[in-house]
């Protein structure tokens, strides 16, 4: 009795964790990512994957086409879908970002996709508590729908059985599955050549981070999310080790999302801390003791952009190497990206919003600063050794701003949509408790 009030209470507060979290990856799920397995998810076992033909030398695209999911199940395209419902926003920024948007009717709309340009006219097709409206979605008529691998069996089930094609995926635990997913939608989608070229774009600025910061020392780094910590198998410990960074948790052999052991802050003693903004930095013993906020060197990421595995995730870890390794990534003088495989060409609805360094407006497909931010989902991070000293501020595209000797910017920016709150971090650590009993 005790067992089946565990494992259903474990999997109804998952899924209000991945409603609040904007559909957030992993047991232990920092915000705005896509979830990994819950209990009842459509996520395989470890050792399954979910193949599908490599990108060909030609980004050119053909249907019908047929692949095979992450539950094993083929899934089979007769023509370029022109409807289509995402159930997670990290799919979303995807297709956005290989210029699908337009076919787009169904996703989530809400606090964790409101950075994205055009999401006004789409149809919000998740509920208050983040469980998806199947009768919404099969009323939208989609030709394809793509369900993040926290999407529970029963629910595709479901709209398989209306007769809907719906195309399961795994938990991005990389930036090269990032590159896979963009490719495979770019195949599904008919947008081949523009994935590519979303993906190309993404490869430079990793490999030109990597050439910058490969010779520089790996200070030891934290990721921190409401005493939670992004481990091994994890996109988030992909971007600390390509920015410059050994992660702590990694090194001390954690897997996924978990809580982080004061013991292990305390012995490894983190030179940096590195959170979401929507989550407070750490306070008190051990981390007021380590050197991480004895020197004051913490970096606050767009929760939405480091938390969704999707192609802005290259706009966070332009900032956090940026942050490391400030000489190296000055000499590096890296140019402006767009991930958007429209880039500046593109004609986005919003691209009277979309300001570049100078003031000037630019049409790209969304308001994408020079060096990686968003114009209307920044933040600022105060950081104590930053590449102007005692006193500047981190802006959210890497670069700095002068500030006062408080580490105060002298321009304020921020925030447009709420991040993960007080109320989400209490339901994320009951979720995990309850779910690690249940799995244990």
């Amino acid at each position: 009795m005790h067992g089946c009030f565990r494992r259903a209470a474990a999997v109804a507060i998952a899924v209000l964790v991945a409603a609040s979290m904007g559909f957030l990856g992993a047991s232990a799920a920092p915000a705005a990512a896509d979830p990994a397995p819950v209990p009842g998810s459509n996520a395989p076992d470890p050792g399954m994957t979910a193949p599908i033909a490599p990108q060909q030398d030609s980004p050119e695209c053909s249907f019908p086409t047929t692949v095979t999911d992450a539950t094993g199940s083929e899934v089979t395209l007769q023509e370029a879908p022109d409807r289509i419902v995402v159930l997670a926003p990290s799919d979303a920024q995807t297709l956005w970002a290989i210029g699908a948007r337009e076919a787009v009717v169904g996703m989530p709309v809400g606090q964790y996709t409101t950075y994205l340009n055009g999401t006004q006219g789409k149809t919000d097709v998740v509920r208050e508590d983040g469980s998806v409206t199947t009768e919404q979605v099969v009323g939208l008529q989609p030709d394809v729908v793509f369900a993040a691998s926290v999407t529970p069996n029963e629910t595709v089930r479901q709209l398989r059985q209306a007769g809907l094609t719906v195309y399961s995926t795994n938990l991005a635990t990389s930036i090269e599955d990032i590159y896979d997913v963009t490719e495979r939608y770019g195949r599904l989608t008919g947008r081949c050549e523009d994935a590519t070229e979303t993906v190309s774009r993404m490869r430079t600025r990793v490999s030109e981070i990597e050439n910058a910061t490969g010779e520089s020392d790996q200070p030891p780094a934290l990721y921190y999310f409401y005493n939670f910590t992004a481990g091994q198998g994890t996109h988030i410990d992909d971007v600390l080790q390509t920015a410059g960074a050994r992660n702590i948790a990694a090194r001390a052999e954690i897997s996924g999302y978990k809580p982080i052991n004061s013991e292990i802050v305390a012995n490894r003693s983190p030179e940096w801390i590195v959170h979401p903004d929507a989550s407070p930095i750490p306070q008190g013993q051990p981390y007021s003791s380590t050197p991480a906020l004895e020197e004051n060197r913490t970096v606050a990421l767009d929760s939405n952009l480091i938390q969704q595995p999707a192609p802005r995730i290259i706009y966070p870890l332009t900032k956090l190497a940026r942050a490391l390794h400030p000489e190296a990534m000055r000499e590096a003088n890296l140019s402006s990206v767009d991930v958007s495989s429209q880039g500046a060409n593109a004609s986005g609805t919003d691209a009277s919003a979309n300001a570049s360094t100078n003031g000037t407006s630019t049409a790209t497909e969304s308001p994408v600063a020079a060096d990686g931010g968003n114009a209307t989902v920044s933040a600022t991070t105060t950081t104590g050794t930053g590449t102007g000293g005692a006193g500047t501020t981190t802006a959210a595209d890497g670069g700095t701003t002068a500030g006062g000797t408080d580490g105060s910017s002298a321009t304020e920016t921020t925030t447009t949509g709420p991040g993960f709150g007080l109320l989400g971090a209490i339901v994320a650590l009951l979720a995990v408790a309850l779910i690690a009993r249940y799995r244990d």
